[in-house]
């Protein structure tokens, strides 16, 4: 986890840096107080998936450019290597599958969910596009009210600019690929 937190601090410190932000900006931009971005740029707070999201909307970057160590374009992503984050007393956990591709605008996310749990996400930035393929159990997608579910094997394409619930109403932990698209 220490290592995830070394990341984090240093590729929000540099986002901020390189655009010329100070504290006091970047909260108004990303609505998350400027003594939590100061305690995770210290790299004493391991902020949870929710702070992240608003972190990587307000400041219009991917959320794993945040949470991943920026290396050659050209990697092997190793079962190991992948960066875990957790929220909902470890309830629901992201693992970063695929680094953010500015080339590409993409990234991958292997997603759980245990069992009579749900995660809700706040709307990301306009032009976001959520693709959700259930791997393994059953997904209730709450989209701004439209409610779908999705079994095994299936899959769910939204705009993620609206609010979106997920909810695992199976008897399993549900296992998911998410991809995040950002439109150019």
């Amino acid at each position: 986890m220490k290592e995830i937190t070394a990341y984090i601090s240093k590729n929000l410190q540099t986002i901020r840096k390189e655009r010329g932000l100070s504290l006091d900006k970047t909260a108004k931009l990303t609505e998350v107080s400027k003594a939590m971005l100061a305690q995770i740029e210290r790299g004493d707070s391991v902020p949870t998936v929710t702070t992240l999201w608003k972190i990587a909307n307000g400041l219009k970057v991917s959320f794993s450019s945040l949470i991943s160590q920026q290396t050659n374009p050209i990697r092997v992503i190793k079962k190991q290597d992948r960066y875990l984050v957790t929220e909902a007393e470890n309830h629901y956990r992201v693992h970063a599958a695929v680094p953010f591709s500015p080339e590409k605008q993409f990234e991958v996310f292997m997603v759980e969910l245990d069992p009579e749990n749900e995660h809700k996400s706040s709307p990301h930035n306009p032009g976001v596009e959520e693709h959700v393929f259930v791997q393994e159990g059953q997904l209730e997608m709450d989209i701004d009210g439209t409610v779908e579910k999705i079994e095994e094997g299936e899959a769910i394409i939204f705009n993620g600019n609206q609010t979106h619930i997920y909810r695992n109403i199976g008897d399993k932990i549900l296992h998911l690929l998410v991809l995040i698209y950002y439109a150019k």
